[in-house]
């Protein structure tokens, strides 16, 4: 294939990489550089909504399936890109986290009520991050299996405080609690790993994760003595590896 880059539409944005990585005949996504476009929009069930749009190109040195060694390009030669043009001539809009606040809390008691849920939305400001809290035992339908709702949710919210606020937010949203215990179980899982590695002496690398739980399993193992653990790989593929700590070991 002569094309170092493509891009690619789809409604999310892992089918939208899975799908350029099979065009430019890659196997993996540590051989690419991605960039995100235009991220995914719609309604709670997807209808209506925007594709996700990402650039894919081969990193340097990597070959394809077939054994073609790609060439860099010069980056002075890529093509600006709509998202690129549209920001550099768009005046950036101030944040006001108060506003932000009540934007959220609107939004999510309006969704829980059209869902036929009943919850307690509660939220603060830190630092100009929005900590926004749902509560009730019906709200745990908005979490889903490995978080996989919730996730949209947090998508969606953030997307509706950005439109009618005009500015982008930094937004931590928990639902039933799922956060608290998400935490948890993954610093039980951290420590009954570490103790099997310790043993076999061989590095081990997790399933790729959000920077919120990469984060937990590095706090993890930080109280850890003969582990060391880093992330590796690119968004949203980046994942924690966890090895032996062959310095403490000597």
């Amino acid at each position: 294939m002569s094309n170092k880059w493509v891009e690619v539409e789809a409604k999310t944005i892992d089918d939208a990489i899975k799908a350029g990585l099979k065009e430019l005949e890659l196997d993996d996504a540590t051989e690419a550089d991605i960039s995100i476009l235009r991220e995914p929009e719609g309604g709670v069930f997807g209808v209506g909504g925007t594709k996700a749009l990402v650039r894919i190109s081969v990193r340097n040195g990597f070959k394809n399936r077939n054994g073609r060694n790609y060439k860099p390009r010069n980056r002075n030669e890529r093509p600006r890109n709509r998202r690129e043009k549209f920001e550099s001539t768009k005046p950036r809009v101030e944040a006001d986290p108060k506003k932000q606040l009540e934007v959220s809390i609107s939004f999510l008691e309006g969704l829980i009520k059209s869902f036929g849920l009943e919850g307690v939305v509660e939220g603060e400001t830190e630092d100009r991050n929005l900590l926004v809290k749902v509560t009730g035992e019906q709200t745990e339908a908005l979490v889903g299996e490995k978080g996989t709702i919730i996730r949209s949710l947090h998508e969606l919210t953030r997307t509706v405080i950005q439109r009618k606020t005009g500015a982008g937010t930094r937004l931590r949203l928990d639902v039933a609690d799922y956060a608290l215990k998400r935490k948890e179980a993954l610093t039980i899982y951290a420590e009954r790993l570490t103790k099997q590695i310790l043993e076999d002496k061989q590095e081990v690398m997790l399933e790729p994760m959000n920077s919120v739980d990469r984060k937990t399993l590095h706090d993890a193992v930080s109280e850890i003595n003969g582990i060391k653990s880093y992330s590796e790989g690119r968004e949203p593929y980046r994942s924690v590896v966890f090895a032996p700590n062959e310095q403490e070991e000597e």
